[in-house]
This record gives C-alpha cells, structure tokens and sequence, in this order.
C-alpha cells in the first residue's frame, strides 16, 4: 500500500512495569522482529500485549503442570467431584489473545505470508548516478 504509514522502525523501549520474564520476552521478540523488518516504534502497545500474553500464557501452563488440570471436592452430601483447574480457563484465554498477537506480527507460518517486510531501501539508479558524477 503506497499510501501506508511508515512509522520509526527500530525497537521500543521496553515497558517498565513489566517482570524480569515479561522485559525478556519483550527484548527477544523486539529483536526478532526487528532483524526481519517488521518493528517500528509504533508496534509497541500491540507488542505488549503479545508479551503480556505469552508471559500470562506461560505461567498457566507452569500452574498447570504443578497442580494439574483437574481437582476433587467433596460435595456436601459427601460425594466427589472432579472439576477443571481455574488456570485451564485462563490459559486457553491467555492462548486465543496470544494466537491472535503472533499473527499481527506475522509469527506463524500462516500469517507471515501475509505480513509485509521492510526490506531495505531501493537504490535509485538515477540518484546514484547523480551522485557519482558530483
């Protein structure tokens, strides 16, 4: 799209009240983004929430993996029940709003056929002619 904006390519500033895992995984996937031209300074809010995320993600399969995806609790009338960890919930939410981040970026194998590199800058021949004879 040629009358597309073209924001300050380069990596954001990483947000400060993120954790240490949170500034990591901004960092990393800042630079990730960056090396194959599709960060701008602008994308810093949506990659955020990309990180916050994957972070939030993360530590429910952690949760998960400790305490397990189900629980028992006895009913009143004294009978068992098996019911679904409150983490599993939460992390298939943390999953649908990450999965829908990544393809924002291009960052599955899907989407990245549809996300639109900054590759570098076409050399004008004319220009450069006009600069060699200066």
């Amino acid at each position: 799209n040629e009358n597309e904006p073209k924001p300050a390519a380069g990596v954001p500033p990483t947000p400060k009240h993120f954790d240490k895992q949170g500034k990591y995984w901004f960092k990393r996937m800042a630079d990730e983004l960056d090396a194959i031209g599709v960060m701008s300074q602008l994308d810093a809010r949506a990659l955020e929430l990309l990180v916050e995320a994957y972070t939030e993600y993360r530590h429910h399969c952690d949760t998960l993996e400790i305490e397990g995806y189900t629980y028992r609790i006895e009913t009143q009338s004294g009978d068992v029940m098996i019911k679904a960890h409150p983490a599993a919930v939460m992390k298939a939410d943390a999953w649908k709003r990450l999965r829908a981040m990544l393809g924002e970026f291009g960052m599955t194998p899907a989407s990245r056929s549809k996300v639109n590199a900054k590759g570098p800058d076409a050399v004008d021949p004319l220009a450069e002619f006009m600069k060699a004879r200066d």
